[in-house]
């Protein structure tokens, strides 16, 4: 969870309301996002997918 009372980090990764998740590889790329709640099962998936 990022806080940014500038809304600068929203801008950039297109983030345009509340709850929004986006799941970022280590090097900063985005992997994919949510608007919404977010599906657990895909979440732990994409992260055995893209290693750290």
């Amino acid at each position: 969870m990022l806080w940014d009372e500038s809304f600068i980090s929203w801008q950039t990764i297109g983030v345009s309301s509340q709850p929004t998740a986006v799941m970022l590889k280590a090097d900063g790329t985005p992997i994919t996002g949510w608007i919404g709640p977010f599906p657990e099962d895909e979440v732990l998936r994409l992260a055995a997918d893209n290693p750290a």
